[in-house]
């Protein structure tokens, strides 16, 4: 009988243990772009995905894009490579891997970062645009893709009155979750549409200190703001694009591409930088981390690469989620 108490109480504690320590509930995955020599359907594309799944990651992002020729265009169209065709078998590419799919839409506007979109006229724009996605949504409801991405860091448009129109048409097609995604915190906290969206979403590309302490200190006060804006909203909270290129003296610039600025290699400090960034952010509520980026070339990343995917080197292992955290 003594034998049998001591057990129980060891079980118990053992118990309280995995209660108060046990890891936040949240996902982890990553923003998938086609390669030009990998693409959908290839056995290239389909070993990326194996590659992906065997890091541990849940969900795989599918990135496909809208164009227009000029900010001020009103006239947005599916890309070459983003036809229904090719996004449905994209999509059951990640699905054969193990993965969930979600699928993501950006705007490309050649030399301009989307959020320069800026529409001649509001009303065209929102038409167009509802039309050219409209054949993607479909895709992702016949493939039962859980979650959409109606649109990425369109600043340019996120004032505009069009957006509950464009929601609802979207959802009379599709009954999986809709999502937006800011470009930063600080326009998450202007938007004012998450009550359309079944998640507030948000880039993190946050400037941030050398020293691990300050970088913390950085990071928990935008854990905390996402944090309150869920809770303002009553929304779960996803950081849609959480990236870092692995290359020296980045942190304070981590939105800066390789075509913009030129820097050696630094593999630790991505790994040290999104470990940390992973932690801190599940630790206060958010529920879903993508990380920028995946390509459907296996062979795309390794260690003499300064470019933000953490394919082939050793911030993949980001993706998985530690068993116990003290």
């Amino acid at each position: 009988m003594k034998i049998f108490r001591i057990v129980l109480i060891a079980s118990v504690l053992a118990l309280s243990v995995l209660f108060f320590f046990r890891t936040p509930s949240y996902w982890t995955g990553v923003n998938i772009k086609m390669s030009a020599n990998a693409p959908w359907g290839s056995p290239a594309a389909q070993a990326s995905m194996k590659q992906l799944a065997q890091t541990g990651a849940r969900m795989g992002m599918l990135v496909a894009f809208a164009w227009q020729d000029k900010p001020e265009s009103v006239t947005p169209v599916l890309g070459n490579d983003s036809q229904p065709d090719t996004i449905r078998q994209g999509l059951r590419d990640i699905r054969a891997a193990g993965l969930t799919p979600m699928l993501k839409i950006h705007l490309w506007i050649p030399w301009h970062w989307a959020g320069e979109v800026a529409p001649a006229q509001m009303d065209e724009w929102f038409a167009n645009y509802q039309k050219a996605i409209m054949p993607l949504i479909d895709i992702a409801r016949e493939e039962n893709v859980p979650a959409v991405f109606a649109g990425t860091e369109l600043r340019g448009v996120e004032t505009a009155s069009q957006w509950p129109a464009l929601v609802s048409a979207i959802r009379a097609h599709y009954a999986g979750q809709v999502i937006y995604d800011t470009d930063s915190l600080e326009q998450a906290e202007k938007f004012q549409h998450w009550d359309l969206f079944d998640a507030v979403a948000t880039s993190l590309y946050t400037a941030l200190p050398d020293t691990q302490k300050d970088r913390i200190g950085v990071m928990t006060d935008n854990a905390r703001r996402l944090q309150n804006l869920g809770e303002k909203w009553k929304r779960p909270v996803w950081v849609a694009e959480l990236g870092l290129r692995s290359g020296q003296g980045i942190l304070q610039r981590p939105w800066m591409s390789p075509e913009q600025v030129k820097v050696p290699v630094d593999l630790a400090i991505q790994k040290t930088v999104l470990t940390e960034w992973r932690d801190t952010l599940t630790t206060h509520g958010v529920t879903g981390i993508s990380i920028w980026c995946w390509y459907t070339d296996p062979h795309d990343g390794g260690t003499d690469s300064s470019d933000f995917t953490v394919q082939n080197k050793p911030a993949s292992s980001v993706l998985s989620r530690p068993a116990f955290r003290f």
